[in-house]
């Protein structure tokens, strides 16, 4: 199965590409006879529900004439949500003054730390660790993810 998964996201990504979003993920899942695929999507902006319904409607189309599928298999497409790390550094900008939980290599030590990104610069990304600015090589980084806040 992995490799009908890798082939359904080679051919679909000039389509993403061509509608402005990126592939974080995709899953798969038996539901009684027909199987599930749940694309996790996202672009430099943030998706909109618009977003996954003409993304969702454009793979189906595709991926029923090319027989990756059959008609009884089901497609969902989402954002991936703030449950979900990012995974790509091109995530990143769009999130700039929010928290996150992040843990990173630091030499020998894996740290884990509650950061407001202020800025991604490259490759590297800035921090505020209360009041300090730390940069990060995002290529250290373990796992990332956004955090929701009250005040």
């Amino acid at each position: 199965m992995n490799e009908t998964l890798e082939k359904i996201k080679e051919r679909i990504e000039p389509v993403l590409d061509k509608l402005n979003v990126y592939l974080i993920d995709l899953t798969f899942s038996k539901v009684k006879q027909a199987h599930k695929y749940i694309f996790f999507i996202d672009k430099d902006t943030y998706v909109t529900v618009d977003d996954c319904s003409i993304v969702s409607r454009e793979i189906e189309k595709i991926l029923v004439e090319e027989n990756f599928i059959s008609p009884d298999d089901q497609i969902e497409v989402s954002s991936p949500g703030v449950d979900r790390p990012l995974k790509f550094l091109r995530q990143y900008p769009k999130h700039k003054e929010k928290y996150f939980s992040v843990t990173f290599r630091k030499g020998e030590q894996t740290i884990t730390k509650e950061l407001v990104l202020k800025d991604v610069i490259d490759e590297r990304l800035i921090f505020d660790d209360r009041g300090n600015l730390i940069e990060i090589n995002f290529s250290d980084i373990i796992k990332a993810k956004t955090l929701i806040k009250f005040k």
